[in-house]
């Protein structure tokens, strides 16, 4: 049970995800079949940062919502380095972009305005 709400949370991966299958590819238009009725809807994110026993750091995140269709909930934390970080954030730039020309302008225009107002938990300036 969650302190927060008292419902249910689910950590078991076989309990949420659902699935995007072909025919088509993910540039297609229309060419996939979507199941999201295992679905995560996403409502909230935590990111912190996680030293290994091998000294290295990576990247944790933990993704939290409603299971789709239930009043259950999920929370699932990834860990990833550099290379996962670089791929997610690419990947929905890329989404974004392929909704049409003016919702990836905003969705980069937002981007933009929060790396330039700090408005982030991290700040990307020159320590001092």
């Amino acid at each position: 049970m969650s302190k927060r709400n008292s419902r249910r949370i689910s950590g078991d991966p076989r309990k949420t995800g659902g699935d995007i299958v072909g025919p088509g590819g993910p540039h297609d238009r229309h060419g996939v079949i979507l199941d999201d009725r295992t679905a995560v809807l996403l409502d909230h994110t935590t990111v912190t940062l996680v030293e290994t026993r091998g000294g290295q750091t990576v990247l944790a995140m933990l993704l939290e919502g409603r299971i789709n269709k239930t009043t259950e909930r999920a929370r699932n934390l990834y860990l990833m380095n550099e290379d996962g970080a670089a791929a997610l954030v690419t990947e929905l730039l890329a989404l974004a972009h392929r909704i049409g020309p003016e919702f990836g302008e905003r969705f980069t225009d937002r981007l933009q305005h929060l790396l330039d107002t700090d408005a982030f938990t991290g700040q990307l300036g020159n320590p001092s």
